[in-house]
C-alpha cells in the first residue's frame, strides 16, 4: 500500500514533466525543421528587367588638323643661279604658269658644241655617201657614221631638254605658301630646300586619330562636321574618303582622313579644329545595368530569367562603360530578362519568383 501511495505521485510528476517539458521541445524541434525545410525549398525573390538595345548611333568627337588638298615643294631641276622669280607667297597661280627662271651660262656652251658636232657627224656621213666608186666604201664605214649622227643628235636633245629645266612651271593651279630663293642664289637639283611651296585650297584634308575602340566604324563616306572654333565655331560638312587602314603601333589609332569644301579658298590650312562623327553601328549592343553584372573568374556573366521562371547563368563579352549602363557585344540578343543585384545562393536552373515593382503593389491593394 505505501508503494502505490509512493508511485502514483512519481508517475504524476513524470507525466506533468513530459507533458509540459519534453513534449513542447520536440514540437518545437519539428517545427524548426520544418521550417528550414521549407526556407531550403522557398523559391528566391529576384528583381528582373528587360533588356534594351543601344541606340544605332552614337556621336564621337576628335581633335582634327586641317590639311591642304593637295602641297608640293618645287625644287630646281638644274644647278645655275636664279635669275628672277615672278610669284611670292599668297599668290594665286594657274597650272603651268612660269614662276621662275636659272640662269645656266655654261650650258649655252654645251649647246653650241653639241650641235657643232652634230653638224659635223652629219657633213662626214653625207661625205661617205657621196662616193660613187663601186666597192670604195664598207657598209660598215657607213653605219659607223650613222651612228656617230645619232649620237650627236641624242646629246643635243639632252642638253636642250635641260635648257627647259631652267624656267619653273606650276604643276597645278593653288597659292604660293613659301619662298625661299631670292635673285643670285646658287640652286642645284640636290639642295635639300624647295624654291617654292604649292598648294591647293580649293578642298582642305582633316586627319584625324581614332582610338581603336571606334576604328571599326570608320567606313568611307561617313558624314563628319568640321568645328572651327576661330572661325565662330562654323560648321563645314564632310566626309570619309580614306583611313590608313593599319593602328599606329605608338598610339593605337587610326589615321582617318575627312575632304571638306573650301569654296573661295576662305579657311586657310593648318588650322585646329573639332571633327564630329555620326557613327553608325552595323548591330547594334545591347545594354545591362551595371547591377546585373557579376564577375567571375571564369570573366563576366548575367544572370537570366526564362519563361519557365527559371534562371540561368549566361557568359558576356563587355563593351563601353556609361557607368549605369554597360554595353554587351556578344551573348545576349536584348530580348531576356536580367536579374539585378543577383545574390550568391542562386543555381543555375533554380526556380525563382519576380518581385513585383512597388507600383503593381499599389495598384493591387487598392
Amino acid at each position: 500500500m505505501k508503494l502505490v501511495k509512493v508511485l502514483i505521485p512519481l508517475a504524476l510528476l513524470i507525466a506533468v514533466f513530459v507533458f509540459f517539458g519534453v513534449l513542447p521541445r520536440i514540437r518545437n524541434a519539428q517545427e524548426l525543421k520544418a521550417e528550414a525545410s521549407a526556407e531550403r525549398n522557398r523559391e528566391p525573390v529576384v528583381n528582373a528587367v528587360p533588356l534594351k538595345q543601344a541606340s544605332d548611333t552614337s556621336s564621337l568627337t576628335l581633335p582634327g588638323q586641317i590639311q591642304p588638298f593637295r602641297q608640293t615643294p618645287l625644287f630646281a631641276r638644274t644647278q645655275g643661279f636664279l635669275r628672277r622669280w615672278y610669284v611670292d607667297i599668297g599668290a594665286q597661280v594657274k597650272q603651268g604658269q612660269l614662276l621662275a627662271t636659272i640662269d645656266v651660262p655654261e650650258l649655252e656652251q654645251d649647246i653650241a658644241r653639241a650641235q657643232a658636232d652634230q653638224q659635223l657627224a652629219q657633213a662626214n656621213l653625207d661625205r661617205l655617201k657621196s662616193v660613187q666608186l663601186p666597192g670604195a666604201i664598207s657598209k660598215q664605214d657607213i653605219d659607223t657614221r650613222q651612228s656617230g649622227v645619232a649620237v650627236a643628235q641624242a646629246n643635243l636633245r639632252r642638253l636642250q631638254a635641260l635648257k627647259a629645266l631652267q624656267q619653273i612651271h606650276a604643276p597645278f593651279s593653288g597659292v604660293i605658301t613659301s619662298r625661299n630663293a631670292e635673285v643670285g642664289n646658287l640652286v642645284s637639283p640636290g639642295s635639300g630646300q624647295p624654291l617654292f611651296t604649292l598648294s591647293e585650297l580649293g578642298s582642305l584634308r582633316v586627319f584625324v586619330d581614332v582610338p581603336q575602340t571606334y576604328y571599326q566604324y570608320m567606313k568611307v563616306g561617313t558624314p563628319a562636321t568640321v568645328v572651327v572654333p576661330e572661325l565662330k565655331n562654323r560648321r563645314l560638312v564632310g566626309k570619309v574618303v580614306r583611313t590608313s587602314g593599319t593602328l599606329r603601333n605608338e598610339s593605337r589609332t587610326l589615321l582617318t582622313e575627312v575632304l571638306i569644301p573650301n569654296p573661295g579658298n576662305e579657311i586657310p590650312s593648318g588650322l585646329y579644329s573639332s571633327v564630329h562623327f555620326d557613327l553608325i553601328a552595323a548591330n547594334a549592343p545591347v545594354l545591362i545595368p551595371a547591377n546585373a553584372l557579376q564577375m567571375t573568374p571564369q570573366g563576366p556573366r548575367v544572370v537570366i530569367v526564362g519563361t519557365d521562371q527559371r534562371v540561368k547563368f549566361v557568359p558576356i563579352t563587355l563593351g563601353r562603360d556609361y557607368g549605369t549602363t554597360i554595353e554587351v557585344t556578344d551573348g545576349l540578343t536584348g530580348q531576356e530578362r536580367v536579374v539585378t543585384n543577383p545574390n550568391d545562393r542562386l543555381r543555375d536552373g533554380q526556380r525563382v519568383r519576380l518581385r513585383k515593382p512597388i507600383a503593381e503593389k499599389t495598384v493591387a491593394q487598392r
